[in-house]
């Protein structure tokens, strides 16, 4: 260890670093290299938006070293952070980052951005490098597309962070997982999959295991069975910054977004030729825009809402699974947020349906039931249905709670964490709360615990949290 240290210290100093700033920050993570490393998954989302540079500091607040996150590139060649490889779940934008150029990526704004607002943003890499090279942060590399392994290699060299790096994917990694500096973890194992992160005999069970290294989505739990106190979370943004203005077309007309959904006659053919799909996902994606030009004029009138549920009934075939279902996806997430009087049993039919006709843009690469193939349109459900209390939501969530697994994996992609938020937001109750707790899946339970400890200033949280766990109350931030 010392003659590791010897070596740092021989290196040039960081950007806007002294020798002795840069000796004491290689110090710090080699201490942190010393013992059991505390890895949040995307940063600390239950304090800021995932991927953001808010949640990777509270991250360090809350006692843990340090952050897993995702790279991707934009059109004009700026390593940028985000999962998806799609903007839509998280952004008011369609496509992949690699569709937009940097500046064209800043206008588009996060569709729940949490408690930062306007200031909720995505992140450059080297903003996040630099913020861990401030708290001496450890950083999990999961580069998501081909190509940009040696631009990423450069700028750890360049910001003199190769000792930082403990985890890199090793199917996009290149040129990081053969450089002699790179010098990886083992991991213990994880906690976030199910969050056994909010339990103690899960994060007791892992830290026996072999490794130096363990991976949840919150750190609190994991941080104080090792020993550790937690700090109070800044709810000042890292980098506050003027917020671009959104230039756009001048505000739509009911009538003309009606017609373009209307206009889709094309809906059940599915094109074969590149040139065909190409085509049939652009009108796709006209018609998901003008179903969100529809939110975002707040147009309730019959017509209206009839032209959306019907793009949810007859959403589109295609075979790339950009474009597959998008129109139906957006136009059932609008017809929620509406609160359009038929809504929730639209969501019904749609978190229920296994339609036949998916047969022809089934991709063969996977092996999963007939009804996975509409997930767009299924996984927009319940993070919308947060945000439409009322007795047939809750009906609704309970149903799907009630599922077996294999009852639930006939259906789509298993979404009962999504189902029990889902309820918990519509129905803030101890007595709600307490369900949920008992429920058969831990993902559910804790969750709920998460939730809870969201709102562990309000009666209806902390009463459930003292009833159903008690354990959790250490876990709230000063």
């Amino acid at each position: 260890m010392h003659r590791l240290l010897l070596l740092l210290v021989l290196l040039p100093a960081a950007r806007g670093e002294t020798p002795d700033e840069a000796r004491r920050r290689h110090e710090q993570v080699a201490e942190r290299r010393g013992h059991t490393c505390l890895i949040v998954h995307r940063g600390s989302s239950e304090f800021a938006h995932e991927n953001t540079l808010e949640a990777y500091r509270a991250t360090f607040a809350l006692g843990g070293d340090g952050n897993e996150f995702d790279l991707r590139v934009t059109k004009d060649g700026v390593l940028v952070i985000l999962h998806d490889d799609m903007l839509d779940r998280l952004l008011d934008g369609y496509g992949d980052v690699g569709n937009y150029t940097w500046a064209e990526l800043q206008t588009f704004r996060f569709r729940d951005p949490g408690r930062f607002g306007d200031q909720c943003r995505i992140p450059t890499v080297e903003e996040v490098f630099d913020l861990h090279r401030r708290h001496a942060g450890l950083m999990y590399l999961d580069i998501k597309v081909q190509g940009i392994d040696r631009a990423v290699c450069d700028l750890l060299t360049k910001m003199d962070l190769w000792n930082h790096v403990i985890a890199c994917n090793n199917e996009t990694g290149g040129v990081i997982l053969k450089d002699p500096r790179y010098k990886p973890l083992r991991f213990k194992g994880q906690l976030y999959q199910d969050h056994g992160e909010v339990f103690p005999e899960a994060i007791a069970a892992v830290l026996k295991k072999p490794g130096e290294a363990v991976m949840v989505d919150d750190p609190r739990g994991t941080a104080l069975a090792l020993g550790r106190k937690l700090g109070k979370v800044s709810t000042e943004p890292v980098a506050p910054r003027p917020v671009p203005k959104r230039v756009g077309a001048p505000r739509p007309v009911e009538r003309d977004l009606i017609a373009i959904l209307d206009n889709a006659d094309d809906w059940d053919r599915v094109a074969d030729t590149p040139a065909d799909r190409l085509d049939s996902g652009k009108r796709i994606r006209e018609r998901a825009r003008a179903a969100e030009d529809l939110l975002v004029i707040g147009a309730k009138s019959k017509e209206s809402l009839a032209a959306l549920e019907e793009r949810v009934r007859k959403r589109s075939l295609h075979k790339d699974w950009m474009y597959h279902g998008f129109d139906g996806a957006m136009a059932l997430r609008s017809l929620i947020l509406l609160k359009a009087p038929n809504a929730v049993e639209v969501a019904r039919f749609a978190l229920w349906r296994d339609d036949p006709k998916l047969v022809p843009v089934i991709d063969p690469r996977w092996k999963n039931p007939r009804s996975w193939t509409d997930f767009r349109v299924k996984m927009v459900i319940f993070p919308a249905l947060e945000k439409c209390p009322g007795p047939a939501t809750e009906k609704l969530c309970r149903d799907y709670l009630a599922l077996t697994d294999a009852q639930a994996r006939e259906l789509g992609p298993p979404q009962f964490e999504q189902a029990g938020r889902a309820l918990l937001a519509v129905s803030p109750t101890t007595d709600t709360a307490l369900e949920l707790m008992k429920h058969r899946l831990q993902e559910v339970r804790g969750r709920a615990i998460l939730d809870c400890l969201q709102h562990a200033n309000e009666p209806w949280a902390q009463a459930a949290l003292e009833k159903g766990a008690p354990h959790a109350l250490a876990y709230r931030a000063p």
